[in-house]
Parts: structure tokens; sequence; C-alpha cells
């Protein structure tokens, strides 16, 4: 999330638009829906439609207090967790539902525009998927709203059939902000195992990017000067696509140095 912080200190000023965009596209795609479109499968496993859109609604009524903030079950992986959650509150109408996050998305954007140093920092324990700073979410909120609905709801994975304008580079840069900064907690234990030297990604297109892996994923570096084993390119739609694992990384990849051994470390790759 880029931000700006104030001369006089203890105050951070955040650029919201991406968020904005991505929480009018889910009222806007949700709100149009039939009931039958609502109930159908979406492409996340296990999760109808409205599913989906009881998890969407849950990530932003939290923060704002439109339902409460139910800490995730230590006792579950995180993905678990928040499938438990989702589905109990699916229980609710749709109707409901889009009630709930059209009246929480103002008093959310409100949130994120302008918070103090001191809340902005503050961690935020999601479980086995780790611990981030409360300003981060506004780009995981980005990431999920659009991610789900693009790509879960929407076909080609998902079977609502929609048009939607190309993605901007605003929701891109968000998306990939907190990808790339989940991976040193995020990702599986058998990547950073692999990963025993550097690893370049290159991603082109609409919010693009350029970041190093240190080895073990120990941290994610914007410089790329130093030496590397493998540089991996991709475009940072399909890096969203087969990096969260929604589809193969096969014909979405160019991969150059040592590719065999970026090849393994990326079998195991997957952020969320």
């Amino acid at each position: 999330m880029s931000s700006d912080t104030s001369p006089a200190g203890g105050l951070t000023t955040f650029d919201t638009e991406p968020l904005e965009r991505a929480l009018t596209e889910s009222l806007d795609v949700f709100s149009g829906l039939t009931a039958d479109e609502m109930e159908a499968p979406s492409a996340c496993d296990g999760w109808t439609v409205r599913t989906t859109l009881a998890h969407l609604t849950a990530g932003v009524a939290a923060i704002t207090g439109q339902l409460p903030a139910v800490p995730y079950d230590k006792n579950k992986e995180f993905e678990a967790a928040v499938d438990a959650q989702a589905l109990d509150l699916a229980a609710r109408p749709a109707a409901e539902l889009l009630e709930i996050l059209r009246s929480a998305s103002p008093a959310l954007v409100n949130i994120f525009a302008s918070l103090p140093d001191d809340f902005a920092a503050m961690p935020v324990d999601m479980g086995t998927a780790g611990t981030y700073p409360f300003a981060s979410l506004a780009d995981a909120l980005t990431f999920d709203h659009t991610c789900h609905v693009r790509w879960d709801v929407l076909t080609p994975r998902g079977q609502v059939r929609r048009t939607l304008p190309d993605l901007d580079a605003g929701r891109l840069s968000a998306s990939l902000r907190w990808l790339t900064g989940c991976i040193p907690q995020m990702t599986t234990e058998r990547f950073r195992d692999l990963l025993t030297d550097p690893l370049t990604f290159i991603l082109t297109g609409p919010g693009a990017a350029t970041f190093r892996l240190t080895p073990h994923a120990a941290s994610v570096e914007t410089s790329t000067d130093e030496p590397t084993r493998a540089t991996v390119k991709s475009t940072t739609s399909d890096f969203i696509l087969w990096g969260t694992g929604r589809e193969s990384r096969q014909g979405r990849v160019k991969i150059t140095g040592d590719v065999a051994y970026a090849e393994r470390a990326l079998d195991a790759f997957r952020v969320y």
C-alpha cells in the first residue's frame, strides 16, 4: 500500500484508490447476480459464489465493526480456519451479506485513508499465515476481492458470465505487494528448504515489479543487482494465477539461468 508520512510525524496517509476500485467491483458483480448464480459453485473448492461473498464480507466488516472480529482458530491451518469462518457466515441470506459489505466499504476506505503510525504498524496475527502490519491489510483486501471475483466467481474459472474491463495497474500493484510481502512467512516450508540460492522475479505488464528472494526466502529485496542463480519472468496477472496455485505456471513463465534449480523450487511455491 503506497503511503506518505506527514512531516510532523505520527500520521500516514495512503492511496486507497486500488482498494476502492476492488470493493466497488465486488459490489457491482455480486449485486447483479441472480439467485441461481449466487448458489453456483465457485472455483474455490467447496465454496459457492455466496460463500465467496461471505468470505469477502467478513474481511471488510470485521475491521469496520459491522461484524465481530472472530480470532482465527489457532488449532487449524489458516486456510482451513478461513474456510470454516466463510461457511458459517454463508448461512446468512445473500441480500444481508451484500448490505453489510455495502455499508462497511466506505468506512473501511476511511480507516485506511489516514492511519496513526503506531496503528499502521500494529501487528496482526494471521495464525499459520504469519503476522503482518495492519496497514498491509488494505493490499490484502484489494488482492482478495480482485482475485476472488475475477478468477473464482467469473468465467473462465468460475461459472458466472460477466465482462469486466482489464485490471488496472493500481490493483495489480497492491495485489503483488501483498503476495510478495507474504513470501517469507506464508509460502511452503518445502519451498524455503529448496531455495538455497537467490531467485529473481521479473513481472511485466500493468503493475510491473522486479524482486529478488534471498536464500530460504528469508527476505524479499527490490534491488536485483546482486548475483542470482535463476530469473523467473512472467506477467503480473499470470504470477497471481500460478503463484496462488489457481493455475499451472506451465506456459506462463520463462526461466533463465539454472532452469532445473528454479523449476524444483517453484514446484513447491505458493502464496495466498
